[in-house]
């Protein structure tokens, strides 16, 4: 009985081993590389913008050039669907809900209650800024990762309410 079912278990062991062999790795691209249109690796700033154009396009459901706030949420909860739809994981809202209703002061700098392309585009422009560290106008695997860290800090701090140190002033000349 024991060389049977060893038997049964080393050959059911052998078969996953071969499917799983058989099957290519799926690898996530990490966010930063949905702005690489030609998939080399390197983001640029003109990907960065037509990626900006192309969602924008995808949130004015009026083609009226203006995202408002309930078009910026009726996306965001149609991306959740799609998430949750697909299986991935679904990012937690905040304890007592959303606290607005998708326009933020980033969002919209002049508190009109929309967002135009030129806004969408230059607050994107300024995150591919920041996330490019030697101002080359590109972003590799290197500047990605130390943006993800920095961001994950972000949030650890904002979480436990730590605030991080004011800068030093610069010296007089």
């Amino acid at each position: 009985m024991r060389k049977t079912v060893l038997t049964l278990m080393l050959a059911a062991s052998a078969i996953t081993s071969d499917a799983s062999a058989q099957t290519a790795p799926v690898t996530p691209r990490p966010p930063m590389m949905r702005q690489d249109a030609n998939h080399d690796g390197v983001a640029t700033r003109a990907e960065a913008i037509a990626q900006a154009d192309a969602r924008f396009a995808q949130m004015d459901t009026d083609h009226d050039g203006r995202v408002s706030g309930g078009e910026m949420q009726a996306y965001r909860e149609a991306l959740h669907d799609r998430m949750v739809a697909s299986g991935r994981d679904v990012p937690v809202p905040p304890p007592g809900g959303r606290k607005h209703d998708g326009m933020g002061r980033r969002m919209d700098p002049n508190r009109d209650g929309s967002v135009t392309r030129e806004e969408f585009e230059a607050r994107a422009l300024r995150r591919f800024d920041r996330m490019d560290a030697n101002h080359d106008g590109t972003i590799d695997a290197t500047e990605r990762a130390n943006a993800a860290e920095m961001r994950h800090v972000d949030r650890r701090e904002r979480r436990e309410g730590v605030t991080p140190p004011a800068p030093a002033p610069a010296p007089a000349r």
